[in-house]
């Protein structure tokens, strides 16, 4: 009998590395979404979620501004992508310039 996919992905867990990417890729997209609800085009032209690694998000700013901005909001993001993805996904978010 052949098994679905999700049902391979269910058996294998949280803690693969396959379904670590996975998370990893729908928290990054998470982000980016809010990044667009709350600031629009112009906000996905000056911000972006680029990726995950040690529990870090890592968001590239063209502006100090938009980047103080995503600081305001930072406890919203956070729980917004943990609720998403799983609560202890992502613990920090960094921000490069």
């Amino acid at each position: 009998m052949m098994k679905s996919m999700g049902d391979i992905l269910k058996s294998k867990g949280r803690k693969s590395a396959f379904m670590q990417g996975v998370l990893s890729a729908a928290a990054v997209d998470m982000a980016n979404i809010f990044i667009e609800e709350y600031w629009g085009e112009n906000g996905k032209k000056l911000a972006k979620a680029v990726y995950i690694k040690n529990g870090n998000l890592v968001i590239a700013c063209l502006s100090s501004i938009m980047a103080q901005e995503l600081r305001m909001r930072e406890a919203e993001l956070l729980a917004k992508v943990n609720a998403k993805c799983g609560s202890s996904m992502v613990q920090n978010i960094r921000y490069l310039s």
